[in-house]
């Protein structure tokens, strides 16, 4: 197991870091910038990285793209509810913890994937694999991305 932790590039450590400071300040009510909100979908290119790096089957895809967009529903139907208040370049938001979940749930997936790929490489490499990992991670990559839909095209808040 030293050996895996030893062979992970020194990039992912702060990204850790700052996923889970990300996680626990979204855990509470609190303002935020809007740009906070519409960058959180990058957070699919490291989904979209490890799939690839699954080299899976064309109908693989299809699976990852129909997780995404269920991700992308449910993240428009949770920020609908957790949109406190809206100004001009910030947003006011109830705490929850969807966002720590996803967020881990994508980075532990991506160590996951390597493990596998390292202990079991003919499990990783299978397409049924594949197909769950899509869903696994797709799903709360996409829900991020319904999150900045949802806040775009929310209201200014009128003032008090």
């Amino acid at each position: 197991m030293s050996t895996f932790f030893a062979n992970v590039p020194m990039w992912v450590y702060p990204l850790f870091v700052l996923l889970v400071i990300l996680g626990l300040r979204a855990s509470k009510d609190r303002t935020v910038p809007i740009i906070l909100v519409l960058a959180l979908p990058l957070l699919g290119i490291l989904t979209l990285r490890n799939i690839v790096s699954l080299s899976p089957a064309a109908w693989v895809w299809l699976v990852a793209a129909a997780a995404y967009a269920l991700g992308i529903g449910f993240g428009m139907v949770w920020q609908r509810g957790w949109i406190l208040l809206k100004a001009k370049g910030s947003i006011q938001v109830k705490g929850e913890w969807i966002t720590m979940l996803a967020m881990m749930v994508i980075f532990c997936a991506g160590f996951a994937n390597g493990a596998l790929s390292a202990l079991l490489p003919e499990v990783s490499q299978s397409s049924m694999f594949a197909a769950c990992f899509a869903v696994v991670t797709c799903v709360p990559a996409g829900q991020f991305l319904g999150r900045a839909i949802t806040t775009l095209r929310a209201p200014l808040s009128s003032p008090a």
